[in-house]
């Protein structure tokens, strides 16, 4: 993999020591499992051996490996070619479970690879994850305000989550256009069975493709005004206002219809 991909993968690596002393600082003692994706160049991964007895690290630029096969020992780092947003995470994790996150995670990629990491709250306890200060201010948006979509209703079935800190753009080589966030997430078990949240996230999607109308005329035609108002919804308010147990009492009604 050239550096064109590496580019378009939004992969800048982290050159600051400063930043890593405090990722670092953001993880338990327990569990001492750390499962780093996307090593890069080592400068978190070396931090996280020294501290850790568990480091296990999934790189997927295989160029990347074999500099650090040469700084790592085996004993002192598990080092695996894979794609975190595919590799089967069971047989790699679940004997061990739980574990911690610590990534520094691609812009491109880091959406899909933390959605699927939070819903796991059997095998990680904290995810200290950095990524695009947009994104992570839509992870953490509440009700009402304007970042709050899909994706905070995601995060809110799934984990609790908050920004530690904004990384500047000199802290990476090569510098990327944007400042990144380091938050700190931690999976829970979900309030809701996984059919009824899916139906509510399936509402909420409906209707935030349309977030400037009146909540009744969002979710028009899935929902009428009764199983709104059965809900205990406002159907003046607009669909970014709902907060994850509404549209988990919208579903309940919908269903029940």
């Amino acid at each position: 993999m050239g550096r064109g991909r590496r580019r378009r993968l939004g992969q800048s690596f982290l050159v600051n020591r400063g930043v890593v002393e405090r990722i670092t600082a953001l993880l338990d003692e327990e569990p001492a499992r750390i499962l780093e994706i996307g090593p890069g160049r080592g400068i978190l991964t070396a931090a996280l051996a020294q501290r850790f007895p568990r480091v296990l690290a999934l790189e997927v630029d295989e160029r990347l490996l074999p500099g650090l096969d040469d700084r790592f020992p085996v004993a002192e780092v598990e080092l695996r070619l894979a794609d975190a947003l595919t590799e089967p995470l069971d047989p790699l994790l679940a004997a061990e479970a739980p574990w911690q996150v610590a990534s520094n995670l691609p812009y491109s990629v880091g959406t899909p690879i933390l959605r699927r990491l939070w819903r796991r709250h059997d095998l990680f306890v904290r995810l200290v994850i950095m990524l695009q200060r947009e994104v992570a201010q839509r992870i953490v948006a509440r009700p009402g305000e304007r970042n709050h979509g899909l994706l905070a209703l995601e995060r809110a079935a799934w984990a609790r989550a908050r920004i530690a800190f904004d990384v500047q753009p000199s802290s990476f080589r090569p510098r990327p256009r944007v400042v990144s966030s380091v938050l700190v997430v931690e999976p829970v078990r979900p309030a809701h069975e996984a059919e009824l949240l899916e139906r509510a996230l399936g509402l909420a999607a409906h209707a935030l493709t349309r977030p400037r109308k009146m909540l009744s005329n969002a979710v028009e035609p899935l929902v009428d005004l009764r199983a709104l108002e059965k809900a205990g919804l406002d159907p003046q308010s607009r669909p970014g206002a709902v907060p994850l147990e509404g549209w988990a009492a919208l579903a309940r009604e919908v269903t029940l219809g």
